[in-house]
Formats: structure tokens, sequence, C-alpha cells
């Protein structure tokens, strides 16, 4: 019977040549293929082979799980809840046995890169300097996506910009006495699901808005009816967050940035001689968004740009990791608060410490710090890309924008 491993990229190169099937050799087969092929149909995480720990045992991987989310059938094997699964990959992870696996999109979307009539726009993570290597500047990964196949690729940071200011004035109008919070609601599944599912008494802290990757999403979709988004990232809980019900129409696919290096390597694809498709998009702040703190430090600055003489000042908060996020939460419950804005990421270190990413988390946050560094704006109310955005989405100043728009609203359920 062929690996996992084999039967991926063998079905990868099929794709990518217009084969449509497989040639099935083994019982197990049959079935991974079709996740392969059809990764909507299943969970995010893949059982690939029996589960082998000793019956009426602790299992690692259920002790690793934060969100109640694996259960046992009657052989003892693993059965995911896909409705509580949060894509942390704590499971596979703890799995001694190498018996589960993260859901894999790449390919349908080669199959949809040769066949579908329509545009096809990649949206590429803040996260995304240095991962696949030095020579991948963001320039030369434009064309690489182009030469794909992709009809064009966005920096989701710049919808971070964006999504700043919402912050901001979020922040500003809410904000108006002493013992008044705000919780981000940006960026990361993991956070929002965890004060959804765990602290659903804190919802009324959290804005209504969507993250960069569904803003961005939204924005082409609504530019461009026909097309499909394919966001790319570190982190597989972005997968999760793309089949929410309320948001699901804003994203086709999540491939992570391993998926893309696969891509990359079966199609032969070398980044030292593409030319460079330069384009600025995003500011110093929007770059920002990967990295921990960044969400909070881009809020602070553009709340003190659009009300620097606020009488209550804005003193933020951050933390990363889960048990991390969890003492901060429990520590606001208790009313032990030194902040008015925190920030949580559910990965250490921020998105550049996802599950997915390639390069260490101390790597990828000396990438993203050096390409933020670059950067010719360094907050969103500098930055023309935004304006001139804002302006194709009918919108005559930012202002006009933050007030009017629900384009990046979104229901929490508050209740």
């Amino acid at each position: 019977m062929s690996t996992l491993d084999e039967l991926y990229y063998q079905t990868l190169k099929n794709a990518l040549s217009g084969k449509r099937k497989n040639d099935d050799k083994g019982p197990g087969e049959p079935r991974m293929i079709h996740c392969l092929e059809r990764p909507g149909e299943y969970p995010l995480v893949w059982r690939v082979r029996p589960c082998m720990c000793p019956p009426d045992t602790e299992r690692p991987c259920t002790s690793a799980c934060s969100w109640d989310a694996l259960s046992h059938d009657e052989n003892g094997n693993i059965v995911i809840d896909e409705g509580k699964c949060m894509g942390c990959e704590a499971c596979i992870d703890a799995c001694k046995f190498d018996a589960l696996t993260a859901s894999k999109d790449i390919v349908p979307v080669v199959r949809d890169l040769r066949e579908y009539d329509g545009p096809i726009y990649a949206l590429v993570a803040p996260a995304f300097s240095g991962q696949l290597g030095e020579a991948y500047t963001f320039g030369r990964l434009r064309t690489a996506l182009k030469k794909l196949g992709f009809s064009g690729v966005l920096e989701v940071a710049a919808f971070a910009d964006i999504l700043t200011m919402k912050e901001a004035l979020e922040f500003d109008k809410n904000i108006q006495k002493e013992a008044d919070f705000q919780l981000t609601s940006c960026c990361c599944p993991m956070w929002i699901g965890m004060i959804k599912k765990l602290y659903h008494e804190l919802l009324p802290n959290v804005p209504g808005t969507v993250s960069p990757m569904i803003a961005g999403g939204r924005t082409v979709k609504y530019l461009y009816p026909e097309a499909k988004t394919v966001f790319i990232g570190p982190c597989l809980a972005k997968k999760a967050e793309r089949r929410e019900p309320d948001i699901a129409d804003a994203i086709d696919y999540v491939l992570t940035f391993q998926e893309l290096r696969d891509l990359f390597s079966v199609t032969n694809i070398r980044a030292e001689e593409l030319s460079e498709d330069i384009a600025e998009h995003s500011s110093a702040s929007g770059i920002g968004y990967a990295v921990g703190g960044g969400v909070s430090d881009a809020v602070e600055r553009a709340v003190k740009a659009l009300n620097p003489a606020r009488r209550i000042a804005i003193k933020t908060q951050r933390a990363d990791g889960v048990p991390d996020c969890k003492q901060m939460i429990d520590s606001i419950l208790a009313g032990n608060r030194s902040a008015n804005f925190f920030e949580g990421m559910g990965c250490k270190g921020g998105c550049v410490g996802g599950p997915r990413a390639i390069l260490p988390m101390e790597d990828g946050a000396e990438h993203v710090l050096a390409y933020k560094a670059k950067a010719k704006f360094d907050t969103p109310m500098e930055n023309p890309y935004v304006i001139a955005l804002l302006e194709r989405l009918g919108y005559r100043t930012v202002k006009e924008f933050l007030k009017k728009s629900t384009l990046y609203d979104r229901d929490l359920g508050k209740g």
C-alpha cells in the first residue's frame, strides 16, 4: 500500500497534468484519495490509520484538545467532531503513532487553476516573509503564483490595515469610562473561537468585525462576483474559520505555506529565476499582524492618530498561546485589569508560530519584522492603496467607510 505522502504527491501531480483518477492499490487508498480530492467533505483532521493506543487508557490526542472535539468509536478509533474542531493541531502533535494528519486543499485548487473559467485570486497572509526561502520576496511570490494560473495576488496585510481603522473607531466609540474594555476581533480564529465557546459572556466586548482573511475574500468577491479566492497562510485554524456559516462565502480554499511549498516543488518553480512583480499593498501596521502584539500595536497607533485628544488613553495587553490567552481572560473576568484593549493569539509568537509555518517562530518573526521595516507607509491612514481600494468600494473618505460600511461586519452571536 502506498504511504499517505506518496498518495498526496501522486494525486497532486495528477491534478497538475489533468489526470482525473489514481490507480487505487490498497484497501485504505480510495478513501484517502477522496479526502485529498474533496477535502471540504471531511473534518480538518484526518485519521490515516487505525489508532494504536491501548484501549481503556487516556489518549494523548484527546487530552491535548482544548475544544472537546475528539471521541472514540466502537473500535477505539478517534472520531473528529467537525463542529467543535478549531484546527489547532494539538491532537496531531500529541499522537505518538502518526495516525492523524491535517486537511489539505491543494488538489482542488490546482484543478480549479486548470479548469475554472473565472478569475482566481491568491490572498497571502502577512506571515509569508521568509517562509519559502529568502529568494521569495513578495514580488517573486506574485510572479510564481501568476505563473501557476492565479489572476491576481493580494497582501492580506492591506485588509489588516482597513480593519485596524475599524477596530480603532470601535474603541474610540465604545470606551468612554475607565471600566470599559475591548477585546480584539481581528486575525486569530482560535482566539475568537475560545471566546465564543468558553467565555461567551465576553462577546459584548468583541466588535463584530471579520478577520483580514475574510475581509480580503469579501472585497474580491464584491469587485469580481465570479472570482474564487484562495488564502495562503501558516494555520490550519484558518480552514476552520473559512467553514463558519456566517462567513463561508468569502474564501473558497485555504492553503498552508507547506502546501504551497509542495506545489512549487512538484512544478519546479525556482524563485531565483523569477522576475519581481512589485505592488505596494500594506503599511507597517498591517504587516505587523503576523507577530504577537502586532494587532494591539497597530490599533493603539490608529486610536492615537484618529483622536489624539482622547480623555481615556488606550492601554493594551496581549497574550499568545492558548494557555496564556485563557489566563488573561480569567484575569479579566476576575476584575484584574491594567489595560482596556486586549489582543489574543492562539499560537506562541503570533501567526509566525502557526503549526503549518515552515520556519521556526523566532526566524519567521525576524523575517516579518525586516519586511515591516521596509514598508513605505507606517500606518493605514497613510496607505494610498487602502484609500484607492475604499474608493473602488464606493467610499469617498475613510471616515465615510468607517461609519457606513457593513462589508466587513459579522454576527458573533452575542445574544
